[in-house]
């Protein structure tokens, strides 16, 4: 497991726990289509099981979504090149200022 999938990975478990946010109150309210995507499809799975607990499926849905963003992102980042683009991996520069004294 790469460091991108481990950071997809723990922003889908928080997004799971924040999809919850616009059904139990107003704030995010405008945004509940994309911020509640977790919520809703783990509703729909409890209704459909008729057994287990839609907060729990909506944070596995949520760290799965995330995790294959992820993986995809890193797929595309490592393996498709477009040739005619320079590299995206500059070398940082780090310049020290050194102040004269006596200006």
């Amino acid at each position: 497991m790469s460091k991108t999938q481990k950071k997809g990975l723990i922003f889908g478990i928080i997004w799971g726990f924040l999809s919850w946010i616009p059904y139990f109150t107003d704030i995010l309210a405008n945004y509940r289509n994309i911020v509640g995507i977790p919520a809703t499809l783990g509703i729909n799975l409890e209704l459909a099981l008729n057994h287990g607990n839609s907060v729990i499926f909506s944070v596995i849905i949520g760290a799965c979504l995330c995790f294959l963003i992820a993986s995809f992102y890193e797929y595309i980042k490592e393996n498709i090149k477009i040739i005619g683009l320079p590299k995206l991996h500059y070398p940082r520069k780090v310049r020290f200022f050194k102040f004269r004294r006596g200006f």
